[in-house]
């Protein structure tokens, strides 16, 4: 059972790396950039991020983004790209342990949300996953405020 709960953060950016993937070849797309930068990132911070967002909804085309956060729009690493995530209330849901994250998000837009009483602010463009230093991930989706 993921456990769930209200957050707000305010703005924070997210120095690293990312890629262009559908649905379809996310797990292997996202395996491929921790396989490249994790080792990286991690001598910076332990704790990683999945910035993702659309780049084309009518084609599935998603952009996500393997980084840690970063004080500065200022790039943290040599050829790094940094996103700005806009402050926000977010539903947050902790990836029960040995299940998929894939899995995890489809449950949580199905049942999780509702079970919230929340409802998905559509106009905020990011959800991101965060791993702190134990590998503990969390799922973040942006909500309409009360």
């Amino acid at each position: 059972m993921m456990n769930l709960r209200f957050e707000k953060r305010t703005t924070f950016y997210v120095s690293g790396y990312g890629m262009e993937t559908r649905e379809e070849s996310l797990e292997k797309d996202c395996a491929t950039l921790r396989a490249q930068y994790e080792d990286k990132l991690r001598s910076i911070s332990d704790h990683l991020y999945f910035v993702a967002w659309m780049k084309n909804e009518s084609e599935n085309i998603m952009i996500y983004h393997l980084g840690v956060e970063a004080p500065s729009q200022t790039p943290v690493t040599e050829g790094a790209t940094c996103v700005e995530v806009p402050g926000a209330k977010f539903a947050v849901a902790t990836v029960p342990e040995g299940e998929p994250i894939l899995a995890t998000w489809h449950k949580f837009f199905a049942t999780g949300l509702s079970s919230l009483g929340a409802d998905m602010d559509m106009n905020y463009p990011i959800n991101f996953e965060s791993f702190d230093e134990n590998g503990v991930c969390e799922l973040w989706i942006p909500v309409k405020e009360d």
